[in-house]
């Protein structure tokens, strides 16, 4: 698969793109996969809290070749290029509803979250809603709508009032988003399987690599050591290696600051 150039402008344009169908023929295996991590991992969702396993498609050797198929590649690789660095990514149990925010304010590179929803998901019923646009570095500071989370303070209307694009999907669908990209989701069950692979650009710049390390930092809440899983590395071809290396090269510091963080919390963070 690869990208149009209409797909690629309308990215960069709003931030986000959706992609019904994506993977419909495998849904039922990524499915299975899915509760397979949350039962090996002992990790029970009883609905009174998000639960949250970083890293989450590498607890898996089946679902570690998510990050080999043409499909999910020639997206990454159509917004972020061929050499597109794999950072990791999350898999939920969620409840509730979840605020307007970004997943990132990063200035320097190009940052990407790809989202499998495992459960139908309406406008009402917890899909993810978007704020098109809100990603843009040159509306950064002149644009109020990236303050959605003090709607009411701003501009008198709850949150899930903003106007906003809400991407109602059904298993097999993809949404793919840059990560200071505004985004919510509102009116949801306690009971909603998503999860995610981030990815940003190869980094060409010490600004780059030091922005990657930053991002590498703030993992250390997840007490994790390393981003990717040994599962990941070695069952990895050198075509998939290719998106682990430049992460692999710079998460030396990630150790000293999860063990840090392991003395500090009670219990690692849950998303």
């Amino acid at each position: 698969m690869e990208l149009t150039c209409k797909q690629k402008q309308f990215f960069e344009t709003f931030g986000y793109l959706a992609l019904p169908g994506l993977l419909e023929d495998e849904i039922d295996w990524i499915t299975e996969e899915f509760e397979a991590v949350f039962q090996g991992r002992n990790v029970v969702h009883d609905g009174s809290k998000r639960s949250c396993i970083v890293p989450f498609i590498d607890q898996r050797e089946r679902l570690s070749t998510l990050l080999d198929h043409p499909k999910l590649v020639g997206l990454i690789s159509g917004v972020l290029g061929e050499d597109f660095n794999y950072l990791g990514g999350d898999g939920n149990f969620y409840t509730g509803d979840t605020r307007w925010h970004s997943d990132g304010f990063h200035e320097v590179g190009k940052f990407l979250k790809v989202a499998l929803y495992l459960d139908e998901v309406g406008q009402d019923s917890g899909c993810l809603r978007v704020i098109p646009g809100t990603h843009r570095q040159d509306m950064f500071m002149g644009w109020e709508a990236r303050q959605a989370s003090e709607s009411l303070e701003r501009w008198g209307i709850e949150q899930n009032d903003v106007p906003a694009m809400a991407l109602e999907t059904r298993p097999g669908d993809v949404v793919a988003f840059n990560h200071n990209l505004m985004h919510a989701s509102f009116g949801g069950s306690i009971r909603r399987r998503m999860f995610t692979l981030n990815c940003c650009a190869h980094c060409g710049t010490d600004l780059e690599i030091e922005e990657l390390k930053q991002y590498i930092a703030n993992h250390h809440r997840y007490w994790i050591d390393q981003m990717h899983s040994d599962v990941m590395r070695r069952t990895a071809s050198p075509a998939r290696m290719r998106h682990l290396q430049q992460v692999i090269d710079n998460e030396g510091h990630l150790p000293a600051l999860s063990a840090k963080a392991r003395m500090e919390m009670s219990e690692p963070a849950h998303g």
